[in-house]
C-alpha cells in the first residue's frame, strides 16, 4: 500500500523558514513509512535560490522532480509554489536515478544507463511502475526520441507515467529536472517502483464535438516524421486546411488527433508539431505509423475547464469507493494559455474538487506521457500533448 503526504511553502527568500515549513507539515517522525520517494515542483526561482538543495539534504529519502509553471497542492495553487508529494510505504520500494547529460547525439546510452542502474538496485527485479521526467530538449530534439529508449526496454508491461519539465520563460530557458537536490537542465529522471503496485490512469483532451470529421491518412512517414497525408506534402495539406504557407507558427496551439491504425493498438492521441521541415514535413511528438489516421482538433476554454473536472470528479468517486489513495496529475501547459487570464483555473479545479478528499499533486507540463488503453482495453505507453492525465495510485 502507498500512501501520500504532501507539503509547500511560497518561501523564497528565507532557505531555512522555507526547509522548516515543508518538514513541520510533512511531520515525518509519525508519518514515514520504510520506504519513500519525494516528488518536488516548483517554479526554477527555487533551484536557484538553493531552497531545493537545502531541503533535500534535510530529508531522509531520495527526491525526483522538475520545474514547472503551476501547481496545486494541499488546497493551494500558484504560480510560485514549491510543493513535494511524499509517496511512502512500508512494501513497495523505490529506485530513484537521473540520467547523464542528454544531446542531440546521444540519446538512449544515458537514458539505457540510468534505467538499469534503476533495475540494478533490486537484483534487476521487473518495475511495476515508472515516473518519468525528461528534460525540455524541444529546441533539439522532440519529447518521443527522449521517451523512445525508455519505451524499447519496458515495452508496454511496464507502465511509464510523467512529463516533460517547463519554467515560466518564453523560451523555457531555466527549466531543470531535479533529483537529490541537484538540478540539470538536459538529464532524464526517474522512480522506478517494485512491489505489488496497481496504478489506474486517466487522460482528457478534447471532447469530440471538438474534433474535425474530415480525417487524413498518413501515406508517408518515417519514425516521428509524417511526410506525407493523402499523398500530398503536409504543408501542402495545412495550406488546404487555411493555413498560409510560410506561416506555421501557429501550429503549436493546434491539436491533431492521432489513431494509430494497426491491429495491434487502434490508439487515439492527442498530439502537437513542433516543426515543419524545409521539405514541408511534420515533426510530432510521437511515431506515427503509415495508415495512421489524423483529425484537426479545436481545444477551447470550456472545454479544457470541463475535461478536466470530469477527470477529478472520477478520482473523487474512486475515493469514495475507498479504491484510491493519492493521485498525481500533469496537464499540457497549452491548456493553460487556452483558458487565458484565468491561467490557474484548471489548478483551482483540482484543488477544489480534491483538497480533503484525497492527497494529491498537480502541476503544468511541457508534454505528457501516460499509458493509452486501445479499442481492446489493452494500455500502451505514450506521448500526449494538450492532455491532462492522472495516475490514482490504490
Amino acid at each position: 500500500m502507498i500512501t501520500m503526504l504532501t507539503a509547500y511553502t511560497k518561501e523564497l527568500d528565507d532557505i531555512e523558514a522555507a526547509c522548516n515549513e515543508i518538514i513541520e507539515q510533512l511531520d515525518a517522525p509519525h508519518n514515514i513509512k520504510k520506504n519513500s520517494v519525494g516528488l518536488i515542483t516548483c517554479d526554477s526561482e527555487f533551484v536557484d535560490a538553493g531552497v531545493v538543495e537545502a531541503l533535500c539534504k534535510r530529508l531522509d529519502f531520495d527526491t525526483i522532480g522538475i520545474t514547472t509553471q503551476g501547481t496545486a497542492v494541499n488546497g493551494q495553487f500558484d504560480f510560485d509554489l514549491l510543493s513535494i508529494a511524499v509517496l511512502t510505504s512500508d512494501d513497495i520500494r523505490f529506485s530513484t536515478v537521473m540520467s547523464g547529460p542528454i544531446t542531440p547525439d546521444s540519446i538512449d546510452a544515458p537514458i539505457e544507463a540510468a534505467y538499469h542502474k534503476g533495475v540494478s538496485k533490486y537484483e534487476n527485479e521487473k518495475p511495476s511502475l515508472i515516473l518519468a521526467y525528461p528534460p525540455m530538449l524541444l529546441t533539439q530534439v522532440g519529447l518521443g526520441q527522449l521517451v523512445a529508449p525508455l519505451k524499447r526496454l519496458c515495452g508496454d508491461d511496464i507502465p511509464v507515467f510523467g512529463t516533460l519539465s517547463i519554467d515560466q520563460t518564453p523560451h523555457f530557458s531555466t527549466c531543470k529536472t531535479i533529483c537529490n537536490g541537484e538540478a540539470f537542465p538536459n538529464t532524464f529522471g526517474m522512480t522506478l517502483l517494485f512491489g505489488d503496485v496497481h496504478p489506474q490512469f486517466f487522460m482528457q483532451s478534447i471532447s469530440l464535438q471538438n474534433i474535425q470529421k474530415q480525417y487524413a491518412v498518413v501515406t508517408d512517414s518515417e519514425g516521428f516524421v509524417v511526410k506525407t497525408l493523402n499523398d500530398m506534402p503536409f504543408s501542402l495539406y495545412l495550406q488546404k486546411l487555411g493555413f498560409a504557407a510560410g506561416s506555421f507558427e501557429a501550429l503549436y496551439m493546434v491539436p491533431f488527433i492521432i489513431n494509430s491504425k494497426n491491429d495491434s493498438l487502434n490508439t487515439t492521441i492527442s498530439c502537437g508539431i513542433y516543426n515543419i521541415t524545409e521539405e514541408g514535413y511534420a515533426v510530432f511528438g510521437e511515431e506515427i505509423p503509415i495508415g495512421a489516421t489524423i483529425a484537426m482538433g479545436e481545444l477551447d476554454a470550456d472545454d479544457v475547464l470541463k475535461t478536466t473536472q470530469d477527470t477529478v470528479a472520477r478520482i473523487a468517486d474512486l475515493r469514495a469507493q475507498g479504491k484510491a489513495s493519492c493521485a498525481l496529475m500533469y496537464s499540457c501547459l497549452t491548456r493553460g494559455a487556452i483558458v487565458g487570464s484565468h491561467y490557474l483555473a484548471e489548478l483551482q479545479i483540482v484543488s477544489d474538487t480534491l483538497n480533503g478528499v484525497i492527497p494529491f499533486q498537480c502541476c503544468y507540463s511541457g508534454s505528457e506521457i501516460c499509458p493509452t488503453p486501445n479499442a481492446s482495453g489493452k494500455t500502451a505507453n505514450h506521448i500526449h500533448t494538450f492532455t491532462f492525465i492522472a495516475c490514482v495510485l490504490t
